[in-house]
């Protein structure tokens, strides 16, 4: 089944998530997305469990993180996060979130990602797989 952008992903605020004011503790923002970016490249194709020769692209990092609180979560419940990936280069992705409520009425924060592909050998930049090219391609915003 082919994926559309923005990916949609569940993520479930539970008790320990929060601070002693019952508010959503800011670094569970960026997990809650590092936690759906894990399920887009998933439902992509890109399984981490597979040899780094099937998918090499799974060896990346992280450049960068933005991210802007925008209304705070109190209490537990469920959380949709959506992904757009906003930019593809060579070496590296762009991945604009949002993380909404559960129904999408009320944005709590949004934020970028920026990864960058390395050589597993080098640890240098490197170019993106034409596989994983062609997978995140569909998805980027009509320019």
């Amino acid at each position: 089944m082919p994926i559309h952008a923005p990916f949609r992903s569940t993520q479930r605020v539970y008790f320990d998530d929060l601070d002693a004011l019952n508010i959503l503790h800011n670094v569970r923002y960026v997990l809650f997305m590092e936690r759906a970016r894990g399920e887009l490249f998933q439902a992509l194709g890109f399984r981490w469990e597979d040899p780094l020769d099937q998918n090499p692209d799974k060896f990346h990092v992280v450049a960068a993180h933005e991210i802007s609180y925008l209304a705070p979560v109190r209490g537990e419940g469920d959380l949709t996060v959506e992904l757009q990936p906003s930019h593809l280069g060579t070496t590296s992705l762009v991945i604009t979130a949002r993380i909404r409520s559960a129904h999408g009425d009320t944005v709590h924060a949004q934020g970028t990602t920026r990864l960058v592909r390395l050589d597993a050998a080098s640890f240098k930049p490197c170019a993106w797989s034409p596989r994983f090219r062609d997978a995140v391609r569909p998805l980027l915003p009509i320019a």
